[in-house]
């Protein structure tokens, strides 16, 4: 689960850099702090600027969705990755997130209808009703009448994601699947289930060639917008949680 998928949250780094230059100004003037906010300033609003281009966010994006290689195995299963609700804190009403929306309809648009469905995500916050898994099965079912044989409704992360995922899935004997999630999130979610002990091909929602529609061509893939600055933070944080995965043991299986 990529709980950030097409909702990013955080500060973008250059805007933190322009509110720490921004607390140094106040520094006496002869002190070495305060001679740093200028230089700290532009460098911030230089990086801000670039960031937020069309052209530099398609660059980083198509860096980022290179899409691993898949086994020769044939696939048994099909397993589908939460992406995120949206919830009314006043009324308690939940639905799925535009993210998750799509890689449910992907997925009931393109596995073939003879090959069984797992879809994963649990709750990621306490005062969350529903496992994010039983508002996709629900979909998928009522909506499309695509029946869900498994339901991991326990994991909070992609690393989750795929360690709950394999141990469904090596009880019931599958050992490769095909796995259904944005394409900017599949390297890191693939080389994760890979680890987890499934093979993995990849179905990913969308592609990188769709990153620069004709609005943006010429000049106007210079000119920031909020659009591209949102883009790129996905994409930063895709590859800074890619390494760490790398490096990170796998989480133990997570039971609710």
């Amino acid at each position: 689960m990529a709980r950030h998928n097409g909702q990013p949250g955080d500060a973008p780094a250059p805007l933190l850099g322009l509110l720490l230059a921004l607390v140094l100004w106040f520094f006496p003037a002869t002190s070495p702090f305060a001679k740093l906010s200028l230089p700290l300033a532009i460098l911030s609003f230089t990086a801000m600027w670039i960031c937020a281009t069309p052209a530099f966010s398609a660059w980083l994006g198509e860096r980022l969705g290179r899409m691993p290689a898949a086994p020769d195995a044939v696939p048994q299963t099909v397993v589908v990755l939460g992406g995120g609700r949206y919830r009314d804190e006043n009324s308690g009403n939940e639905r799925l997130s535009a993210t998750s929306l799509e890689r449910v309809a992907w997925a009931a648009q393109r596995a073939p209808v003879q090959m069984p469905l797992l879809v994963s995500g649990g709750r990621v916050y306490e005062q969350e009703r529903a496992p994010e898994a039983e508002l996709m099965a629900g979909l998928l079912q009522d909506l499309f009448q695509r029946p869900v044989t498994w339901r991991e409704n326990c994991s909070r992360t992609t690393a989750e994601n795929a360690v709950n995922t394999a141990a469904i899935l090596h009880d019931s004997g599958v050992e490769s699947v095909v796995l259904v999630t944005h394409w900017w999130h599949m390297p890191r979610a693939a080389e994760v289930f890979a680890r987890a002990g499934l093979q993995v091909q990849p179905e990913p929602v969308g592609s990188p060639a769709e990153l620069l529609p004709r609005a943006q061509s010429g000049l106007l893939r210079w000119l920031p917008s909020a659009a591209a600055l949102l883009r790129t933070q996905v994409y930063w944080r895709e590859m800074l949680a890619r390494r760490w995965y790398h490096w990170m043991p796998l989480p133990p299986v997570r039971n609710c």
